[in-house]
């Protein structure tokens, strides 16, 4: 633990919207904090990828494989990181030295990426953290385009309230990381057993007291991070710290 940081907290890192746009510094500073923070988590709330839903880089993702450089645990599936034909989801997240989360995410005619995963448990400090991919619905079943697709995404709110109850009976935190936008959020927030909501896609800095949990949202581009803390069960902090250059 940092010094003055209480043994047994668990401190969270959160970055979203990334864009393929994150500076060597910001980086750096990501890799700085985690490094200085022993046993903290270090998630993205989606879109790092600069690729549209329909297209991806045919030589992979440089800021993948930036993010696993520097180490993070998971992120959430964007609409960016999401393709519907499984030959090209594989490739747009083959540089993802982590858990791509999409709890949403069903196969229709082909099966989901080994790399893609609903949730994870993660360790922290001896707590055990976990962390649900609350997904937008890109493809929506009985759409036009789901009779084309590989996969159809199942609506957010119900998919995270059906994992919630076993979740929170396996784990002392759970977590949204969710690229659903706000709104969604404050729905996510709501959920009995959320602990924490940490979001992307409306690209705001926005820390927010919803009607259960708090939403955390860190921004855009990598200009912010978002630094949460707990003590067991209770928020003791939430920050949106800086990663622009310092004049």
């Amino acid at each position: 633990m940092s010094p003055g940081e209480p043994a047994g907290s668990v401190v969270i890192f959160h970055t979203a919207d990334l864009h393929n746009r994150l500076r060597p510094e910001a980086a750096q500073r990501l890799k700085e904090l985690k490094e200085s923070h022993p046993g903290c988590l270090l998630l993205d709330a989606g879109d790092a990828v600069g690729a549209g839903n329909l297209t991806f880089r045919p030589g992979g993702e440089p800021i993948l494989r930036t993010m696993s450089e520097i180490g993070y645990h998971a992120m959430a599936m964007g609409n960016r990181e999401s393709h519907p034909r499984r030959s090209f989801l594989e490739r747009k997240l083959r540089d993802a030295g982590f858990p791509v989360l999409a709890a949403g995410l069903t196969a229709r005619k082909a099966a989901v990426p080994g790399s893609v995963k609903p949730y994870v448990i993660l360790r922290s400090a001896g707590a055990r953290v976990a962390v649900i991919g609350s997904t937008r619905q890109i493809t929506k079943p009985g759409s036009v385009w789901a009779g084309i697709a590989d996969y159809v995404w199942e609506d957010p709110v119900e998919t995270t309230a059906r994992l919630v109850p076993d979740l929170a009976a396996r784990a002392d935190l759970v977590i949204c990381l969710s690229h659903c936008g706000l709104a969604v959020d404050r729905e996510l927030a709501a959920l009995p057993g959320v602990s924490l909501v940490l979001g992307g896609h409306s690209h705001r800095r926005v820390v927010e007291q919803g009607e259960g949990a708090t939403i955390v949202h860190p921004g855009f581009h990598g200009r912010w991070v978002s630094r949460t803390e707990f003590r067991g069960q209770e928020l003791v902090s939430v920050e949106l710290l800086s990663l622009e250059p310092k004049p």
